[in-house]
């Protein structure tokens, strides 16, 4: 798993995720995208178009971090999600929960 950062318009964080993210890479991931909470960003956009496996592990990062940014009064939006991973989050139903967008230019309306 590889990940790319970089500061966008109206202040969101983009955060391009590549690879798997799974139960050897999520700990790593989780680490990271806290950091940036701790520093002060408060809306992330996370892209997965380059991530071609996610499982449980994954998903309770990307759960956990909501829940941090919600305490904080921020924002987490997902982007890109291929069809693998989108089913998975159909499957569990997460889509309730999350900000989920086709691409990076619609969530930043």
């Amino acid at each position: 798993m590889k990940t790319v950062s970089n500061k966008i318009e109206n202040n969101n964080l983009l955060v391009k995720i590549e690879g798997e993210v799974d139960v050897y890479t999520s700990i790593d991931l989780k680490k990271e995208l806290s950091k940036y909470i701790e520093d002060g960003e408060r809306s992330i956009i996370i892209d997965l178009d380059q991530v071609n496996y996610m499982d449980s592990s994954g998903l309770g990062v990307l759960v956990a971090v909501l829940k941090e940014l919600k305490k904080v009064g921020g924002d987490l939006k997902l982007i890109n999600l291929p069809l693998s991973v989108k089913k998975i989050f159909d499957l569990t139903r997460l889509t309730k929960f999350f900000s989920i967008y086709k691409n990076l230019e619609e969530a930043s309306k």
